[in-house]
């Protein structure tokens, strides 16, 4: 036990001294002595154990005294302790609500009496101070913790249970409750052995236990509970199982409605056909994949779980991938297909392959923590199908390169030695200037054709009635052969609406002159007679002219390379204009003009500002 103060309080101070000399010989006490009543109360505070009293005092008696004390410390344990008195005096002072009465006597004994009297009175004192306060503790907890308590003497078959396990069991107060009997009354039957068997095993063997069933309350409302059991022994038999139960169907719920959408939640990751991590974004570390995760890293779901997400990359590059995560993060996700000084993102499989891989990404909080959900598309067929296309690209241009500058010299020579021959047959060598003419344009469509579409640029605003008038002034048309009445401002890459526009006023230049020659023998035309509008269009433009047009029956067929009804066109013109409109996502359709010439429609096209 810790060490006692006492007040001693007595009018004789010989007495007092000899008492307090004798008690704290003892080691467990520390004495403070007062000459009376009065004296006594001032010196009283809350850190005094134990009053010992004498009763015969002046001014005021041990009674009055004690009467006094219980103003303020009832439960403070007093002991009358005097040389006169009776039992009258006695039944008074535990009327009045004093601990014990101890009669002074001579010789020594009476100290070492009285140290027991002490030391058992505070021992009791204090044990019911720590049990008021275990209790008050115990009823707050289970006020928070909407817990019952409970404890069962098996000796006796005497239970007592707070009202918390009343109120969780739905039945009134008057109602005996007990361990063994409450198993079939109140639990769920698929739950009664579980139950069964813990009681029984606390009770016979001291094995405590810390359960999750479920009750059946008295209104037939199924509950949850956490149930508890310390059972304690004595000389091998239990004397006593102390527990409480707790109400946890709010828990349970909300652990089920967790568990429910997690299988939710990965049901559709799985159904996601490109392969899915879901990282904490704090730690890094992945919480997360799908089936699709698993199959591009030809690794297990399991393996994979708990890596932090750069493990997932090329090792030598972990900080350069932790810097893009983190970039991702604070944006709040993103998509990325290159690193920092790398033109590829890649993943490593189980076999330490690379896999060039496509990121989507997104931050989302699930219960107040955030995570870093990423979507991984494979690549590798399109990066080979790019790779594949950009060397048919320089086995294309390597070609082209080639064919122009072995075919362009000897028609040059051709045309000089053309210009030497001195002959009366003007028109066959007329004739021979135009063929050199046709095959020095047909070299020329060749050359714009293969390199179409090589290179991509971002659209930009390009006013259409300029580029317009720019491109009839290089076709060969007539001043004043252009009408444009469109104000538009498209968005377009410049240089292939160029090729689209130059090869729809060649194509009215070329077969109006055909059309014209047929009919007469005269020069071939350089664009006089033939007139073109540039106009607007309900979601893009039309260019349309006069000329002789191009019958219903050819309209599917004008956009085909090799196809033209002029004896100078390549038929390359306007599958040129096609692939110009297509690169754009345009569509491009031939119907008639209003002078029934040919009109062409461009829609689809996207109008840009200014």
């Amino acid at each position: 036990m810790d060490d006692i103060r006492v007040l001693h309080v007595d009018d004789e101070p010989d007495f007092a001294e000899v008492t307090a000399q004798f008690l704290e010989r003892d080691g467990r006490f520390t004495v403070e002595t007062a000459p009376g009543g009065a004296d006594g109360l001032e010196q009283l505070t809350s850190a005094v154990d134990c009053v010992v009293s004498d009763y015969d005092m002046p001014g005021m008696n041990g009674l009055e005294f004690l009467e006094a004390v219980r103003e303020s410390y009832p439960d403070l344990p007093f002991i009358l302790f005097t040389g006169k008195g009776s039992e009258a005096v006695a039944s008074e002072a535990l009327t009045l609500g004093a601990t014990d009465y101890l009669q002074k006597a001579s010789g020594t004994d009476q100290y070492e009496l009285l140290a027991n009297r002490v030391s058992r009175a505070v021992g009791q004192f204090r044990a019911e101070r720590e049990l008021e306060r275990k209790t008050e503790l115990l009823e707050k907890t289970q006020d928070i913790a909407d817990a019952g308590a409970w404890e069962y003497d098996p000796e006796q078959g005497e239970a007592y249970v707070t009202d918390q396990v009343y109120e969780i069991y739905e039945v009134d107060r008057d109602r005996d409750l007990s361990p063994m009997g409450d198993i079939q009354r109140f639990y769920h039957p698929e739950d009664c052995d579980t139950v069964r068997d813990a009681v029984e095993g606390a009770l016979a063997d001291g094995e405590p236990y810390d359960i999750e069933v479920r009750v059946t309350a008295a209104d037939g409302t199924d509950k949850w509970v956490r149930t508890r059991a310390d059972p304690q022994f004595e000389d091998g038999a239990c004397q006593h199982v102390r527990g409480t139960v707790r109400d946890i169907t709010d828990r349970r719920e909300r652990e089920e409605r967790l568990v429910e959408t997690k299988q939710w939640y990965q049901t559709l990751l799985d159904g996601a056909p490109d392969a899915a991590f879901v990282a904490d974004t704090e730690s890094g570390e992945i919480c997360e994949t799908n089936r699709a995760g698993a199959q591009l890293l030809d690794r297990p779901r399991d393996e994979i779980v708990g890596l932090d997400q750069t493990a997932l990359h090329p090792p030598e590059e972990g900080e350069a991938y932790a810097s893009l995560f983190d970039r991702h993060v604070g944006a709040g996700g993103g998509r990325a297909d290159s690193l920092d000084g790398h033109e590829e993102l890649y993943v490593v499989d189980s076999a330490g392959e690379r896999i060039p891989v496509e990121i989507s990404s997104q931050t989302v909080e699930i219960g107040g923590q955030h995570y870093n959900q990423g979507y991984f598309r494979d690549i590798t067929a399109r990066k080979e199908r790019e790779r594949e296309l950009k060397r048919q690209n320089e086995r294309l241009d390597e070609f082209v390169t080639v064919v122009s500058h072995d075919l362009r010299n000897p028609l040059r020579t051709l045309s000089a030695s053309l210009a030497l021959i001195e002959t009366d047959d003007e028109e066959s060598l007329e004739r021979c200037h135009r063929t050199v003419e046709r095959m020095e344009q047909l070299i020329d469509d060749l050359v714009d054709l293969a390199r179409h579409g090589e290179t991509e640029s971002e659209p930009v605003p390009v006013e259409l009635a300029g580029l317009a008038t720019a491109c009839a002034r290089t076709t060969g048309l007539s001043e004043g052969a252009l009408s444009v009445t469109t104000d538009a401002t498209i968005a377009a890459d410049e240089s292939q609406l160029r090729h689209l526009l130059e090869n729809l006023f060649s194509n009215a230049v070329e077969h109006s002159s055909t059309d014209r020659q047929s009919q007469s023998a005269g020069a071939i035309s350089d664009g006089d007679g033939v007139s073109l509008t540039v106009g607007p269009l309900d979601g893009g433009f039309y260019v349309a002219d006069d000329g002789p047009g191009i019958p219903e029956s050819e309209r599917e067929r004008v956009f085909r390379v090799g196809y033209s009804t002029s004896d100078r066109g390549t038929g390359f013109g306007l599958n040129i204009v096609k692939e110009a409109a297509e690169t754009h996502g345009w569509d491009v359709d031939v119907t008639e003009s209003a002078e029934g010439g040919a009109r062409f429609e461009i829609t689809g096209v996207e109008f840009a500002d200014g």
